[in-house]
């Protein structure tokens, strides 16, 4: 495929670079407004990170009290746990950029990722 520049001169595109410019034509641009409140969302996020990771300590702390007296883990906080730490992943990656969508409170509370395994081992 050719083409001719501004120059007049010809000059021989492939199809991979016309896609590459097309692929750069298309890419939106993000004003700085819009980076801006992400920007506050992210702080905002990484105070709520903050409490979540608190959380988790508590939980931690209980869960191996109530482990070591009962010899089993207590399931419902099991299953609290798992889902508060699938809420930390997803404020992970929205404050990293790998996801747009806001997470709770701002949309329902993700389902778990994986769930407990079934009989917990201490090696």
């Amino acid at each position: 495929m050719s083409s001719e520049s501004t120059n007049g001169e010809n000059t021989q595109t492939t199809p991979q670079e016309s896609q590459e410019q097309t692929e750069k034509e298309q890419k939106p641009v993000v004003s700085g407004k819009k980076i801006g409140i992400r920007l506050l969302y992210t702080l905002l996020f990484l105070v709520i990170l903050g409490i979540v990771m608190v959380i988790v300590k508590v939980v931690v702390v209980f869960q191996f009290i109530y482990f070591f007296s009962t010899r089993k883990p207590n399931e419902s906080v099991r299953q609290f746990s798992n889902k508060i730490s699938t809420y930390g992943y997803r404020i992970f990656r929205y404050i990293t950029l790998n996801e747009s969508q806001r997470p709770f409170p701002f949309t329902e509370l993700p389902p778990e990722l994986e769930p407990p395994e079934e009989q917990i081992i201490s090696d």
